[in-house]
């Protein structure tokens, strides 16, 4: 689609007027392209909060690509920290018993003990290998071998012994796994979480972090922070980028940010 014809359907969408056909369409485009679903977060932002507060300071989408932009550049922070609180305050007030259950069993039941990270130990006759790195691929054989106990014992031990920002980055990626895996999500939590404030992981392995992380808030039953951790892994564009879209639709229609399908009413 046209950037123009987009603004159009995301007006559209917000108002109430796309029937399930255009909605499946819109979010394709959403999926093809992050910025657009960027243009329609910030812009739903503004106008429920212009709603909420009955203000008529807030303006609807720019009649031009470059209004919308300039637009975009003015209010997005300030709309996005804003509509936190919104969603906050009114959102979670809308759940039904069922609905709850639905979302909830979005989750990812488990992760595959193939996403873990080993290290490399392979070095030139030149270099030393490093101690933690070989402690951290002995970590992932007792994962491996069905010995999660002490692989968590392991990874532990390597983040009390002064890794570098790779090595925790990667103790905390196992352990993380391991926590969600046995049902600990707030332990999951927090080593997930940990892995997307390190400034030496690259995109791929911060963009899994963040997935992982998202899926942990769910189990948690904490909707918005789960929204924003999958929101983060969905604009890496990466290979969570498909499932994490599909969540997000999911969520902002649980947390009452976009409106239901005609049908669904």
């Amino acid at each position: 689609m046209e950037d123009q014809k987009i603004i159009k359907e995301i007006n559209r969408y917000i108002k109430g007027e796309l029937g399930p056909a255009e909605i499946d369409e819109l979010w394709i485009e959403f999926l093809k392209n992050p910025e657009y679903y960027e243009w329609f977060e910030t812009e739903l932002h503004l106008t429920k909060l212009a709603k909420d507060q009955k203000s008529g300071n807030i303006h609807p989408l720019a009649n031009s690509k470059k209004e919308q932009i300039n637009s975009l550049q003015k209010y997005k922070k300030w709309a996005l920290a804003a509509a936190a609180v919104l969603v906050l305050s009114v959102g979670l007030q809308i759940f039904s018993l069922s609905g709850e259950d639905a979302i909830y069993n979005q989750a990812i039941a488990s992760i595959e003990y193939s996403e873990m990270a080993g290290a490399d130990v392979y070095r030139s006759d030149d270099d030393v290998t490093n101690d933690l790195d070989v402690i951290i691929n002995q970590g992932l054989a007792y994962a491996y071998n069905g010995d999660e106990k002490r692989a968590i014992e392991t990874f532990k031990n390597i983040l009390n012994n002064n890794p570098n920002k790779e090595q925790r980055a990667r103790a905390d990626m196992n352990l993380g796994i391991l926590f969600y895996n046995s049902g600990e999500y707030s332990e999951a939590v927090t080593h997930f979480a940990s892995i997307t404030e390190n400034e030496e992981v690259n995109t791929f392995f911060k963009e899994k972090a963040w997935w992982f992380l998202g899926n942990a808030y769910l189990n948690l039953r904490e909707l918005t922070e789960a929204r924003q951790a999958v929101f983060n892994a969905y604009t890496l564009d990466g290979r969570y980028q498909s499932p994490a879209l599909s969540l997000l639709k999911k969520l902002d229609l649980e947390l009452g940010i976009i409106p239901k399908d005609p049908d669904e009413n």
